[in-house]
């Protein structure tokens, strides 16, 4: 295990030193090297507004992106503003799911700037190709401009064996209307 763990850390160290370097002002378009679209490079996630391919050929909106471990950023095509839960104990400020899709298979980040018996006690969960997380603590959720969007990170724990722990972060679009989810 902690020889995976040194092979991802030098990785990371390698993937930034290189980005570093680069004397171009643009870097490449990775999506034009992978065949799958719904991992994007943070240029493309701030200046492409779409990404994914949908059943009838369209391409899907990008709502937001969702980067693990500062090595891979996730398109997030759909994003739901629940009505938030307030029952006396969880006074919840916002709730969101958001939904994309990675080599056929669905992924999911779930949202919640939270108050939990008058103290912060914000969470975000995450469904991806690296397994299912939730947040190990408190989790970073603040509003973005205009409150349209949201922003944040967590660091994470895996739900099975609680061992393996994960970093994201997450730009998502906030919707206006708010709809049942429960």
């Amino acid at each position: 295990m902690k020889t995976v763990s040194r092979g991802f850390a030098s990785l990371a160290i390698a993937t930034l030193m290189l980005s570093g370097c680069s004397s171009s002002s643009h870097a490449p378009d990775l999506a034009e090297n992978s065949p799958d679209e719904s991992t994007v490079s943070e240029e493309d996630s701030h200046e492409d507004s779409t990404a994914g391919e949908v059943a009838d050929g369209e391409r899907a909106s990008i709502m937001g992106t969702v980067r693990v471990n500062d090595l891979t950023t996730y398109a997030i095509t759909e994003v739901r503003n629940c009505e938030p839960l307030n029952d006396g104990t969880i006074e919840r400020e916002l709730e969101l799911q958001g939904f994309g899709e990675h080599d056929g298979e669905r992924i999911q980040i779930d949202v919640y700037k939270q108050m939990v018996a008058g103290s912060a006690g914000n969470e975000v969960s995450w469904s991806g190709p690296e397994g299912v997380f939730g947040s190990s603590g408190v989790a970073n959720i603040t509003w973005g401009s205009g409150d349209a969007n949201v922003l944040g990170s967590s660091e994470m724990v895996d739900s099975m064996t609680q061992t393996e722990r994960l970093m994201i972060g997450f730009d998502l679009q906030v919707p206006v209307e708010t709809v049942p989810c429960r």
